[in-house]
């Protein structure tokens, strides 16, 4: 098997080792314009470790160095059985990439973009052989992370998404097919947990730092505002057009707003940031924040109601990588058993009466009883 791999930033990189531990007897091509020796000796630096402590034979080393080049020639991806595009969010830059790979790999070759907020239809709009392109969205960190979305199209066959899904089960992962409203759907639900945190600081006036207290017996490793640091304002405070399910729109479009304020009123864009910056801006008031767990276990349960009646992907599949990319403390069956129907009602009709917004309109009983009873 030979695997191409377009960037070699912070997922780029994380993209390969995974791949570059798991499948055996694959050649890797790295396409990259910046640091290629740099990246090239850092690898091989990583295998001589490894045989120094008895992890590889020498057999074993040998092979692995000859199994990868790095490159700024995009015709080194000729023969290729598959590639990954994981460059930064820039829907020109993609839809170059591809139009220029299109004509040196087969028509048989798997065109797979890492975009985490992009439109995929319009990435790959006018390449040929279009039933061979689909989204493939990793989460970072990578090796981490269970799951693997396979964001598909219309014009996929079902070949494809098999031979894309093994990709990454070979890869010790869990494949999620989403499509249409639902493509990157995990991004979405993060988004909307991140959006109804700030909502709730805004409306109540609640710092973040007290709100992420509040909720750490729900997000034990980091709360809301936590990941909004982690990830970094540039990448949050996106345009949400990119997720389109229609009830989500108006939470996020006032997160979006909110963030966007911060980042005119100076806040830098860049990781590891934000709670530096909000620390001295906002004030607490003297507030009951008890239920803030148990609210926002109500949008959630409510938003993988509806994700897993309309998706199409597994159900339990589903709620497992919702958990996860999330980072909860306890599975979401196990929550609504504890928290119970008419709990939940209670928060989520709070919540549409304060904000007006649809995604706080309930599942029915019914429907939340089939998924997680």
């Amino acid at each position: 098997m030979k695997l191409g791999l377009i960037g070699y930033g912070k997922m780029g990189s994380e993209i390969f080792s995974l791949f570059f531990d798991s499948l055996k007897d694959t050649q890797f091509t790295i396409v990259s314009l910046y640091d290629i020796e740099k990246s090239r000796e850092a690898v091989e630096k990583l295998l001589a470790k490894q045989l120094k402590r008895k992890r590889l034979t020498q057999e074993e080393y040998e092979a692995k160095c000859s199994s990868f080049i790095f490159t700024d020639d995009y015709n080194e991806l000729s023969g290729c059985d598959a590639v990954i595009e994981c460059v930064f969010e820039d829907m020109t830059v993609k839809k170059e990439i591809f139009t220029k790979i299109a004509g040196i790999v087969s028509k048989d070759t798997l065109l797979l973009t890492n975009t985490s907020s992009l439109d995929i239809a319009e990435i790959f709009r006018g390449i040929p052989s279009p039933e061979r392109c689909l989204g493939m969205h990793f989460f970072y960190p990578v090796k981490l992370s269970g799951f693997v979305e396979l964001n598909y199209l219309p014009q996929n066959s079902a070949e494809v998404l098999d031979r894309a899904e093994a990709l990454i089960t070979t890869a010790g992962k869990r494949a999620l097919r989403f499509s249409g409203d639902y493509h990157i759907y995990l991004n979405q639900i993060l988004a909307q947990c991140i959006s109804h945190s700030i909502c709730v600081s805004e409306k109540i006036g609640v710092s973040a730092m007290k709100f992420d207290n509040a909720v750490k017996d729900v997000f034990p490793f980091a709360g809301p505002f936590a990941v909004l640091d982690t990830v970094g304002l540039g990448l949050m405070a996106k345009n949400p057009d990119g997720f389109r399910i229609p009830r989500n729109k108006s939470l996020l479009e006032y997160g979006y707003r909110i963030m966007k304020s911060w980042l005119d009123d100076g806040c830098s864009a860049a990781s590891g940031c934000f709670l530096d910056y909000i620390r001295d801006k906002q004030t607490d008031s003297d507030c009951d924040t008890s239920r803030f767990g148990n609210g926002i276990l109500a949008m959630v349960l409510n938003a993988a109601v509806f994700a897993a009646k309309e998706s199409g992907c597994d159900k339990d599949a589903l709620l497992d990588a919702v958990g996860d990319v999330l980072g909860l403390s306890d599975k979401l069956s196990a929550y609504y058993h504890a928290l119970g129907y008419e709990s939940i009602i209670t928060d989520l009709e709070k919540f549409k009466s304060d904000t007006g917004f649809e995604i706080y309109d309930a599942a029915t009983k019914a429907d939340f009883e089939e998924i997680y009873v």
